[in-house]
């Protein structure tokens, strides 16, 4: 049996304020405060899936620390869909 209507439907953001959330949210951790800087890349998503993922941490923080910041990120992908940048 199929089930209608169960996809859910991300808010769409844009660029500056999905680095910016991204930015707040990394400071947020001891280990991310000194990070000045988030860019996020676009992704070729089919049908719901995330379609950025966040790209890079300036400056990169220590490597046993980067994880833990991209951890406290990793769900944001999910919740929020990046708006369309046609060229």
């Amino acid at each position: 049996m199929k089930q209608n209507g169960t996809q859910k439907v991300m808010p769409a953001k844009s660029r500056d304020w999905l680095e910016a959330e991204c930015l707040k949210l990394a400071r947020q951790i001891r280990s991310g405060r000194a990070i000045e800087r988030v860019t996020v890349r676009r992704l070729g998503s089919k049908s719901g899936a995330p379609n950025w993922k966040i790209a890079d941490l300036i400056p990169q923080p220590p490597m046993q620390f980067s994880a833990d910041v991209r951890a406290a990120l990793a769900h944001l992908p999910g919740k929020y869909a990046l708006e369309g940048e046609r060229d």
